[in-house]
């Protein structure tokens, strides 16, 4: 299993010294929350081509992984323990699944 918390700490040192190399990124959350927005573009059009048969598989899942790096960036700059945030969120979309608390 892919140890999430070591990656998104990778995945910050990595964007940070892509950074001192003289990349265009930004590693703040802000400004990897407004890259995240732009990942998702891309992921729709590429889906959007893949849907045309004009795009590839590869390209699709290439974009869905740029927005879960920019999302790994931003816990790994803010100390976030991502696994388990993201075992939070699954309990209550688990929970919601039963019928139990979801928002109507």
């Amino acid at each position: 299993m892919i140890d999430l918390n070591r990656m998104a700490k990778e995945a910050y040192e990595v964007a940070e010294k892509r950074h001192e190399n003289g990349a265009n990124i930004r590693t703040d959350s802000l400004s990897m929350l407004k890259h995240c927005a732009t990942e998702v573009v891309e992921a729709t059009e590429a889906l959007i081509n893949l849907s045309n048969g004009a795009g590839t598989h590869g390209g699709y899942h290439a974009e869905l992984a740029d927005i879960i790096t920019c999302v790994l960036i931003i816990a790994g700059g803010n100390g976030i323990d991502i696994e388990q945030a993201l075992e939070e969120v699954q309990g209550k979309n688990r929970a919601r699944a039963e019928g139990k608390g979801d928002k109507k």
